[in-house]
């Protein structure tokens, strides 16, 4: 599945997770086809799980299918940091919990057109 951006807008990548949420957090990175992320490639995302959370309904609106949802907000707007220029990029994923830390590559690829 691809998902295109314009380069003029900021808003949230979602990607679907099964399972249960990781404890201490999750993180993106998205990175140019065959290449592997560093350490300086992982951005923070925002872990949105249950209806009370406020981007509940915009996670479950994305088409996306999981028992939580992983976020990470895309564009320049507001002074984001991650505002990657236009081309196609594979997603990365990182889910940090106590003793675990499973890095996998997202099933979804990132057009910013």
């Amino acid at each position: 599945m691809a998902v295109a951006l314009q380069r003029e807008s900021t808003e949230y990548l979602y990607l679907g997770i099964t399972g249960g949420p990781p404890s201490v957090g999750a993180e993106f990175a998205l990175l140019a086809a065959g290449q592997r992320p560093d350490s300086g490639d992982w951005k923070t995302a925002v872990v949105v799980s249950g209806q009370a959370h406020a981007l509940w309904a915009d996670a479950k609106g994305s088409g996306v299918k999981g028992d939580y949802y992983i976020g990470c907000l895309v564009g320049a707007f507001g002074g984001n940091t991650v505002a990657p220029p236009p081309g196609d990029y594979q997603v990365w994923l990182r889910l940090t919990d106590t003793t675990e830390q499973p890095v996998r590559i997202a099933p979804i690829a990132l057009e910013i057109a």
